[in-house]
């Protein structure tokens, strides 16, 4: 375990390392929120009499990537190495989606995507116990800016970072229950809500373990040897790009110079149009001071000498030029930031062309190949997420416990683990599936394409339309698909019964024809035996072609064989 004193100097160097990281990521979150003009800007803008302009291209940026990637589909599979591990391996996957299915989940995700846009995005999983003493797993979007990650890390993941910090402002009251010590007040607050600021610090030892320290400026409060099981920290780390220094940094970079300009161009102009510059002789007004103060106004009616404006003794300059000039490079300012974020007008939902909807469709897809970047970042992070999922479901999911999820096809169901060998839950080694796909197409286009290829199928093999409809209804996202598919299944059932009826009268009229022709056989066998030995060999004969004749109707197909065979020359009978 560490001093106190190496551990702070520690933080000290990771909060060096990490401050112009941290800095540009605040003042992205200020441009993102429209902060984007500097005090002195404004108090200038202010002082013209002017409104302040600010076009926050942005935020309609990351705003769009983010709707792109809440559209993608995900789906995450566990598969065992050994065939042995197969039921385990499914109760995995059930585990995945009761955790996936959180109440939290989807929205700790999305802070994740926006943070992660900013330049970093850290998630933090914890292993939490009920009064039963049952496992859940916590999952929380820390913010960049109360995170510090080892100053030596160039991974774009942290995987090989050794130190990690995590700085905590929270009530006192509820400091105190937590360490079972008394913190130091430093963060102010009021007498009914008192804070303190608390640090929180993972540090890897010469052996692989992680080491939780939680200290203050003053001190330290406590430590613990490898809380989580096999030295692991709670932490996923995912950073948007690093440059040449080894500092993270996020899509504002790229876009800031750009936002800049069109806000001094917007405000510039602005500033022009409403704005005059006129030039006057001396001699051709009567009272200069007042020439200036009334011809300034909006609606002047000023007097001058006579003959002056004859005389051409006025020049009035417009900055036409001027603004048409600051308009065009503003508008490539625009088309650059669009095209560096990976974006174009189709894919920003602002191209007003008249283009076929195929070449809307291709021109979309084609202006979100930049995103692609982005989204595998976001994929590989998801991995790990996963991953440390297992990791802790595998280490403290010991006892037997009861889960439920929502299935799409069954509804709501219940499953239990280790209440038996099959779902019981053990170290092993999974492989983890992750696929992610990404929505480029609309309501509207994926229904077409569904249309064409209904046409299609329909005259091929058109009993296969009921079976695709589901697909259709879930792919074009229709709210009725969960009804359609159980309308679906009872008309099916239906049919299927109604199908089952005739089948069983036909089975039970042929039971009462062959038990027919069985009891006329047995009475005719009778009468031969009675007619042979009373010596009446033409009845005899008259009935054994009867009962030849009946015998072929009981069993058609084995008289036809002995008939073969007795083109053969031989009679079997």
């Amino acid at each position: 375990m560490l001093d106190f004193t190496t551990l702070k100097n520690l933080y000290e160097l990771d909060k060096k390392a990490n401050d112009c990281a941290l800095n540009e990521y605040l003042e992205a979150k200020k441009y993102y929120h429209g902060e984007q003009l500097p005090p002195e800007v404004k108090s200038i803008i202010l002082n013209r009499g002017q409104a302040p302009i600010i076009e926050n291209i942005f935020k309609l940026i990351i705003n769009k990537i983010i709707g792109y990637k809440a559209q993608s589909i995900s789906e995450i599979k566990v598969s065992g190495r050994q065939e042995m591990d197969t039921p385990l391996a499914n109760v995995l996957n059930d585990l995945l989606k009761y955790f996936s299915q959180n109440r939290n989940y989807n929205r700790e995700m999305t802070a994740r995507d926006k943070n992660l846009i900013f330049g970093l995005a850290v998630i933090e999983l914890w292993i939490q116990q009920d009064e039963n003493k049952d496992f859940d797993l916590q999952f929380k979007s820390l913010e960049p800016e109360s995170f510090l990650i080892d100053c030596y890390s160039k991974d774009l993941n942290a995987l090989d970072a050794r130190r990690f910090h995590k700085k905590i402002n929270m009530s006192l009251n509820e400091a105190k229950q937590i360490l079972d010590v008394t913190p130091f007040k430093n963060a102010g607050g009021t007498n009914e809500d008192e804070r303190c600021v608390i640090i929180e610090s993972w540090i890897k030892d010469e052996n692989g373990l992680f080491h939780r320290y939680i200290w203050q400026e003053a001190g330290l409060l406590k430590s613990e040897l490898s809380p989580f099981k096999n030295g692991a920290h709670p932490f996923i780390i995912s950073k948007y790009q690093i440059d040449d220094k080894g500092l993270w940094y996020g899509l504002f970079r790229d876009i800031k110079p750009l936002q800049d300009y069109v806000n001094f161009a917007e405000n510039r102009m602005a500033n022009m149009m409403g704005s005059l510059k006129a030039f006057f002789e001396e001699d051709a007004v009567l009272n200069a001071e007042e020439f200036i103060n009334e011809a300034s106004l909006d609606n002047a009616i000023v007097k001058v000498r006579s003959g002056a404006l004859k005389e051409n003794k006025f020049q009035f300059i417009q900055h036409h030029n001027d603004i048409a000039t600051l308009s065009q490079k503003a508008n490539e300012k625009r088309q650059l930031a669009k095209m560096l974020s990976g974006l174009n007008e189709e894919a920003l939902g602002l191209a007003n062309n008249r283009l076929s909807a195929a070449a809307v469709s291709q021109r979309k897809e084609t202006g979100l190949m930049g995103l692609q970047e982005y989204l595998n970042a976001c994929e590989h992070m998801d991995r790990l997420i996963f991953e440390k999922v297992i990791f802790f479901i595998t280490h403290y999911f010991t006892k037997e416990q009861v889960f439920k999820i929502t299935d799409e096809k069954t509804g709501e169901r219940y499953f239990s683990i280790n209440s038996s060998e099959d779902n019981k839950i053990k170290v092993g080694k999974f492989d983890l599936i992750y696929k992610s796909q990404l929505k480029t197409t609309g309501r509207e286009e994926r229904f077409a394409y569904w249309s064409e290829m209904f046409k299609t199928i329909s005259s091929v093999r058109p009993d296969l339309i009921s079976d695709i409809l589901p697909l259709m209804l879930k792919d074009t996202d229709s709210p009725v698909a969960a009804d359609i598919e159980n309308i679906l299944k009872e008309k099916e059932a239906m049919m299927q019964e109604q199908a089952n009826e005739p089948n069983e009268m036909q089975n039970l009229l042929n039971e009462l024809q062959i038990a027919k022709l069985q009891a006329e056989i047995a009475e005719l066998q009778a009468k031969a035996k009675k007619y042979a030995s009373q010596g009446d060999l033409a009845d005899s004969v008259t009935l054994a072609q009867s009962l030849e004749l009946q015998e072929q109707a009981l069993n058609p197909e084995q008289t036809s064989h002995n008939k073969s065979m007795q083109k053969g020359g031989i009679d079997l009978r």
